[in-house]
């Protein structure tokens, strides 16, 4: 009673009302509220000080926030000064209390005044202040109005109510009324548009600050531009950042470990998670005694000898508990899950991000070991993995507290009886452990059978083309499917048995430990199973369930999530390129200077040295302004010298150095999806004249006129709307654009036309050209070139055999490299054209073009003048998924999306794939399973409604039985389901779904893979494909539980009180009203998601085609920023996405509550008018336990059902695809020794690549007789390879047709058409697997057959010194060999092809002159009698042909033979052949 002079004491509670005392309520509570502001609030002034001043406007609601502060000030000095009064002395705790609360007061105003100027959000803190103050305010009005102290006191009544009222108003000003925006902000209104960044602690608590997305999404289908900027902790340079200095301390340790890493870069928030989850656990255990207490509070209704029965305001107090923990429970669980799903999105952006930047640097042996599709694994798959860990996995310390808190509330409700229910609970911890093991053994393999299938997937999108002219669609198909039919689904399939034992473990668990402890206890304790122990025991064994049903789940995520870190850990610690392998200095800038020097150099393909060494023993000089050619045969090691300039191989010894800045042309161009322009600018600064320099200077004028939309045309994938030569000469504009000061080429010149090589050395490459003044250093198997260089090195077997100037060489008749430009060569004289031709007869240039070229010389300066200054940078522009320019006809088609809710057409087609009499099996199994527990539990309230009737256990057995039962029927049930699910349902389907994708995809003309990016496709057979294999079966099996457990809950509910359905009616309305609400924006956020995902891949794959470009460019780092570009733009789509989930569970949750409230509510009203027995309102209340988190699971369920049947829809979308003509058509199929002469006839034949382009060839008539050699030549993009894919069929024709042997091709099946045709296509490809899988994948031949193509191609040798010979391995896209060898395996195959049609696309373009030389003699001596149709840079190889094809903006403008067209100097086949010095 001490400084508290009020009757009641000090209760806490109150000894006469249902309430706390008047000394605890009017001292402890606004002591707290005071203490902890003043303790808690130099926290928020030092942050607010660092913030920077805004000058924030001040409005009425700036002065109506500090009018109601001063008002609350005055009403608490009025209440001190009247309770003094009272007391008759100031030393009460009530009056010191509230003086503590006074100072808080002008603390609180401080902040909101601070705030005003320096904050966009209120402070948290004091926002909780006057919450709590509000909430502690009506705890105090109602015991207040409970003892009626107006009689009394009427005035401090009324100073309190004044001033609850202001604090109310308080409140609602500062929560709800944001601050103006000050003149910069409003400007500035990019500024951190997070909504999140802006929203206070009342908004973020619950997720309301996404209510405007929402309202959105519900009216209109979202866009990307709807999406709302990530926070700025969530942005991928800092999670990436972050990560990165983890890793980097981690890698220090002996045994680097990712999870560590992880742990130290997200840890804090991942602690924060775990502290809500640790609440909402508590939270959860403390409803089964609230329970014990409402069935307590029944009973004394029920029991006679009781003498008076508890009050109803008792029974209505422990319904509002139950609603207060049920909603407290949500609340902080929702806050858990939003931190570990944005920890998991974080972990997924910063891994994908260093995955990104660690592939960047791979060496040559980590290269090897990881194909594309591996490292594409590793972000889809293994990131994915950690990601649903980190959502999940604190199930691994929350399912064992659980269990304990369970186990020690059933010990204080049962006794010692509980501990059979933990011996049953260690045997099914056991069990689960075991089958743990099984499952990560199985997931092992499960992992590299899918990363097997997606590397060969990735191959067979790659080389489409190869595989579509070869007919080898079926070859690859059986290969695919073997893979995925006999080894990814048979071990999904016992994955799937292990998953149905650990659910049927999961599901058995609870009845047995309730069964065990229940028998234990009749038997033990010597009192009834009552409806007050049995009930609360139930729910708790219900909350038991959950923990035993997610640690086998959870555990094998874990199990997953473990191999997964493991394989990304050796992934990141895996080799990269010698830091040190080239010393970079300062650009040379004297004559003379030495610009790059190889100095006794020995380089490996890996530091292993398990391949033959790369270059052996070599010294290598050249000197500012130099050309440097390096010639040799096929695989003597000249791609392999520019490797080693360009830091690519290993350096065993010896010293390279590199002096300035390097340009790289690759021997393959490398071309990016983009525009022309884009390709050649390559992130530097747009200047329009040295561009258009550049672009003549390159020959592109002419190709700028052909192409679509001019520079502004998107090339496409690999530029495949390219030719090989406009590719070569593209690639080497943005060398050239780059103004470099060491340029280093791979052959630049092989794949355009001999005249366009002249114009290249005339403009580019000679003493007159644009690079005059630069250093340049070109492997080439061209001669012409050779005699514009300063010096030549010769290179063979991996060393050098001869170098020196060109001066010097020439006058050395013994040498080889002038027996090599003798033999094959002319002249520099001869060369050099000295002769003006008018524009009639020179294709390349007019008189124009030259004075254009001088002006080019002169905008570079002399050859040792000063050059221009080196491109600047272009600033950082992000990428989009829209294209911004109107009618461009070369864009891309964007990936379709689909809007609205997912189409009953897609469930149908799902569940026909899946079967659909086995579908309605497993939905009678799964109800079936539902009302064997319902059933269950009924029996155990009739149970404990006999022994409260009787005070005694009668029959146990029989009940015990029974009840034992009902449980393990339904556990076997649940098997059974689980098992037909997965093994007759999901794995099913997914074999149907992916050979149908798979199938119509490479059928697909090749029109569908010019404008669809190969990410794309590969999204769907990664991320699409494994959804349908393990995602779907799970979303449906939780998606129909939760449905069947609701609707059998509400049932129940209604069953005991008839008048909960009037409730029921306005909830469902409600229900659905949010599920529309939500249903609608998540679907569109999911799929924009899935639509913003692609590009990621795209980009990934596009930088590791041309990783070595990227780094000889210095352009690492602006990639880099792309692919974190495309990471948060796909993380905008899903953390919104994720926070709706929160968004909905909070207000589904919120009406579940209510449900429980309700029906606890009820039961006391009934059970007053005697209609409830306390067995009833139990088991009532244990189902109404259930409802809350099932209610937001269907729904959350609904949109994964539909999310994961998007990627249904996605590979039915694929499913769909327009296909080539039949492969066979029976009743048109030609004889068996069809073709037999070989005559080939083109009848008025038109065609273009895809509606809506320009023909590339028109009006063709050409008719070509058996066994004749046609030469094809023109300028590039003249519609030359063109030709040839029409042969092939490869486009169809517009107009005309194409005969051979007088049968019409548009008439037969592709197949017998393209397997009697033979080709070496320009772009010679090479798969993944052995030698003898890349010459015949259909195994048609045997291996004599095979060694003679490959003595005939000159690849015997090399083959023979490979382990395994014709077995050795070929590494993904033939990376194991050069492009030279590539293109003689191509030759190999033309040579085992039965065909009397030989087309060469280019055929030798990549190998050197001499073995060109032979080859040519192999063709002529082994296709005598075929008729060979020959496209060839190299005008010598053609000039022997029987007839010469020449075209011209795909016409043909001269047909006849050479010595006739030869002859007429003023045909263009002569100004070609002059130009290319070939005539003089």
């Amino acid at each position: 009673m001490a400084f508290c002079p009020d009757p009641e004491g000090w209760g806490p509670v109150s000894p006469v009302y249902y309430n706390f005392t008047a000394c605890f309520a009017d001292s402890v509570f606004p002591f707290l509220l005071g203490l902890g502001l003043l303790i808690l609030f130099p926290r928020d002034l030092r942050a607010l000080k660092k913030c920077p001043a805004v000058f924030s406007p001040t409005n009425a609601w700036f002065y109506v926030k500090f009018a109601l502060l001063a008002a609350i000030v005055l009403c608490q000095l009025v209440y001190v000064a009247i309770l003094g009064a009272i007391a008759g002395s100031l030393i009460d705790i009530r009056i010191i209390a509230t003086l503590v609360y006074i100072a808080s007061l002008g603390v609180a105003g401080y902040v909101q005044y601070v705030e005003h100027f320096r904050a966009r959000v209120p402070s948290g803190i004091v926002l909780f202040y006057w919450f709590l103050s509000v909430v502690t305010g009506f705890v105090r009005f109602y015991g207040q109005t409970q003892r009626k102290v107006w009689n009394q006191h009427e005035t401090l009544f009324i100073s309190f109510v004044l001033g609850l009222v202001a604090t109310i108003g308080e409140l609602l000003v500062a929560a709800c009324i944001p601050r103006p925006p000050s003149q910069y902000e409003s400007l500035n209104t990019e500024m951190d548009s997070s909504p999140e960044a802006s929203a206070n602690i009342f908004s973020r608590l619950t997720f309301s600050y996404l209510t405007k997305l929402m309202k959105l999404g519900y009216e209109n289908f979202l866009t990307e531009e709807d999406l709302p900027d990530l926070p700025p902790d969530s942005r991928t340079d800092k999670t990436r950042e972050d990560f990165d200095v983890a890793w980097q301390a981690e890698k220090k340790t002996a045994v680097p470990s990712l999870p560590r890493a992880l742990f130290r870069c997200f840890g804090v928030t991942y602690l924060i998670g775990v502290c809500f989850k640790l609440t909402g656990d508590v939270l959860a255990f403390m409803q089964p005694n609230l329970l014990r207490r409402l069935l307590v509070f029944v009973n004394s209704y029920n029991n006679d000898s009781l003498d008076a029965p508890v009050p109803l305001s008792g029974g209505i107090i422990i319904a509002f508990g139950m609603f207060a923990c049920s909603f407290g429970q949500t609340m902080v669980q929702q806050q858990y899950f939003a931190r570990v799903f944005s920890t998991g999105m974080n972990i997924k952006s910063s891994l994908t991000s260093c995955i990104y930047r660690k592939s960047m640097f791979l060496s040559n042996d980590a290269r090897q070991a990881k194909s594309t599709g591996d490292i594409v694994n590793l972000m889809t798959v293994d990131v994915q993995r950690l990601q649903e860990l980190t959502q999940s996995g604190q199930a691994l310390w929350s399912g064992p507290f659980q269990i304990m808190l369970c186990l020690y509330n059933l010990h204080a409700l049962l006794g010692n009886s509980m501990w059979a229910g933990v011996a049953v609970t260690l045997c099914t911890i056991s069990l689960n452990a075991y089958i743990a093991r099984k499952q990560r053994a199985l997931q092992k393999v499960q992992m590299k059978v899918k990363d097997k299938r997606t590397r060969l997937t990735g191959e067979i999108l790659v080389s489409i083309k190869s595989i579509k002219l070869y007919a080898w669609e079926e070859s690859f198909i059986e290969r695919l499917n073997e893979i995925r039919n006999n080894q990814e689904l048979a071990n999904l399939r016992k994955k799937g048995v292990y998953s149905a034992i650990a659910n049927f473990v999961g599901s058995c668990a609870p009845f047995f430990v309730s069964c065990s402890t229940f028998a234990l206890f009749v038997w033990t304790a010597g009192k009834p199973l009552t409806t007050d122990i049995v009930f609360p025991a139930l729910t708790l064994f219900n909350l038991l369930s959950n923990p035993l049903t997610q640690i086998p789940q959870v555990i094998t995520q874990f199990v997953e999530a473990t191999v997964a870190a493991t394989r990304l850990r050796d992934f990141l610690v895996s080799s990269e390129l010698q830091p040190d392998a080239v010393t970079h200095l300062d650009a040379a800038t004297e004559p003379g200077q030495s610009a790059a020097t190889i100095t006794n150099g020995t380089f490996l393909w890996d530091e292993a040295g398990t391949h033959p060494t790369a270059l052996k023993n070599v010294s290598f000089d050249v000197k500012l302004g130099q050309l440097s050619c390096i010639v040799g045969r096929v695989g003597a090691g000249k791609s392999a010298m520019l490797q080693a300039l360009l830091g690519d191989l290993y350096r065993e010894s010896g010293n390279v150095t590199v002096r300035g800045h390097v340009a790289y042309c690759s021997q393959v161009p490398w071309i990016m999806n983009a525009t022309v322009k884009e390709n050649i600018l390559f992130g530097k600064r747009f200047h329009a004249d040295f561009y258009e320099k550049t672009v003549r200077a390159c020959a592109l004028v002419e190709d700028f006129g052909v192409l679509p939309d001019g520079d502004e045309t998107i090339v496409g994938e690999k530029g495949i709307s390219l030719s090989g030569g406009q590719k070569a000469r593209l690639a080497l504009a943005r060398a050239v654009y780059t103004r470099a000061d060491v340029y280093i080429l791979d052959d630049p010149l092989s794949a355009v036309d001999q005249h366009v090589g002249r114009h290249l050395i005339d403009n580019v490459l000679g003493p007159q050209g644009l690079l005059a003044s630069k250093t340049k250093i070109m492997a080439t198997n061209a001669i012409a070139v050779l005699a514009q260089a300063d010096s030549i090195t010769m290179l063979r077997d991996g060393g050098i055999a001869e170098t020196g100037l060109y001066s010097d060489v020439m006058r050395r008749t013994d040498s080889e490299i002038y027996k090599l430009i003798d033999e094959f060569g002319t002249q520099r004289e001869q060369e050099e054209v000295v002769e003006e031709t008018d524009e009639k007869t020179d294709p390349l240039a007019s008189r124009e073009d030259d004075e254009e070229d001088e002006d080019v010389v002169n905008f570079y300066g002399g050859k040792f003048g000063a050059p221009l200054r080196r491109a600047s940078t272009a600033s950082f522009k992000k990428p989009t998924l829209i294209d911004d320019i109107p009618n461009r006809r070369s864009k891309q088609v964007k990936e379709h999306s689909e809007k609205g809710q997912v189409k009953f057409g897609v469930y149908k087609e799902y569940i026909k794939a899946a079967n659909l009499s086995v579908v309605v099996i497993f939905i009678f199994l799964m109800i079936g399973s539902n009302s064997m527990s319902v059933g269950g539990n009924v029996w155990l309230k009739h149970w404990s409604d006999v022994n409260t009737q009787y005070g005694d256990n009668p029959d146990t057995g029989k009940y015990l039985g029974i009840y034992l039962f009902f449980g393990v029927t339904a556990a076997f049930l649940t098997l059974f389901y689980t098992l037909v699910l997965w093994i007759f349902c999901t794995i099913e389907a997914a074999k149907k779904l992916h050979d149908r994708m798979l199938r119509h995809v490479i059928r697909s003309p090749m029109s569908f893979f010019d404008t669809t990016p190969l990410g794309r496709i590969i999204n769907r057979f990664t991320a699409d494909v494994n959804r349908v294999d393990e995602v779907l079966a799970r979303v449906f099996t939780n998606f129909f539980t939760n449905t069947f457990k609701v609707l059998f809950s509400i049932f129940v509910i209604s069953s005991a009180n008839p008048a909960f359905i009037l409730l029921v009616i306005p909830i469902t309305f409600l229900y659905i009203f949010y599920q529309k609400f939500y249903l609608r924006t998540s679907r569109e956020l999911k799929r924009l998601e899935s639509v913003s995902r692609s590009p990621i891949y795209a980009h990934f794959q596009e930088s590791l085609n041309g990783v070595s470009t990227v780094r000889a460019y210095s352009q690492i780092r602006r990639f880099n920023r792309t692919n974190e570009y495309h990471i948060d733009f796909n993380n905008k789509a899903y953390y919104p996405s994720m926070i709706a989930r929160r968004w909905l569970a909070i207000r589904l949750e919120f009406l579940g509550s209510t449900i429980i409230f309700f029906a606890a509510f009820l039961s006391i009203l009934a059970i007053a008018s005697g209609r409830l027995s306390s067995g009833l309102v139990g088991l009532t209340m244990s189902y109404a336990f259930q409802i809350t988190q099932a209610l937001s699971a269907i729904v959350r369920m609904t949109v994964e059902v539909e999310i994961s049947t998007v990627s249904v829809e996605r590979i039915l979308e694929y499913c769909k695809l327009p296909c080539e003509a039949p492969e066979v058509i029976e009743n048109n199929r030609p004889p068996t020794d069809w073709p037999m002469n070989g005559a080939v006839e083109f009848h008025d034949y038109s065609t273009r690549y895809r509606p809506g382009l320009d023909l590339v060839l028109k009006g063709i008539n050409l008719k070509i007789k058996p066994r004749e050699k046609i030469g094809i030549v023109g300028r590039t993009g003249a519609g030359k390879s063109s030709l040839t894919l029409a042969l092939f069929r490869m486009i169809e024709p517009v107009g005309g047709f194409i005969s051979i042997d007088r049968v019409n091709t548009s008439k037969l099946g592709l197949r017998d058409l393209r397997q009697r045709l033979a080709i070496i296509p320009q772009d010679s490809q090479a798969f993944e697997g052995s030698v003898r899988e890349n010459l015949d994948p259909g195994s048609r031949f045997s291996d004599d057959q095979l060694w003679h193509a490959l003595e005939l191609s000159h690849l015997k040798n090399h083959i023979a010194s490979m382990d395994g010979g014709l077995y050795a391995r070929v590494n993904e896209g033939g990376s194991n060999f050069s492009v030279g060898q590539r293109q003689l395996m191509s030759l190999a195959r033309a040579l085992l092809a039965p065909s009397k049609i030989l087309v060469l696309d280019e055929a030798t373009a990549a190998v050197d002159v001499e073995t060109d030389q032979i080859i040519q003699e192999t063709i002529r001596k082994e296709f005598k009698d075929r008729t060979i149709l020959t496209i060839a840079h190299r005008l010598n190889t053609i000039i022997d042909s029987d007839r010469i094809v020449v075209l011209a903006a795909g016409k043909i403008v001269e047909f006849d033979t050479p010595d006739v067209l030869l002859r007429n100097k003023n045909s263009l086949f002569y100004s070609l052949c002059k130009q290319g010095g070939l005539v003089e």
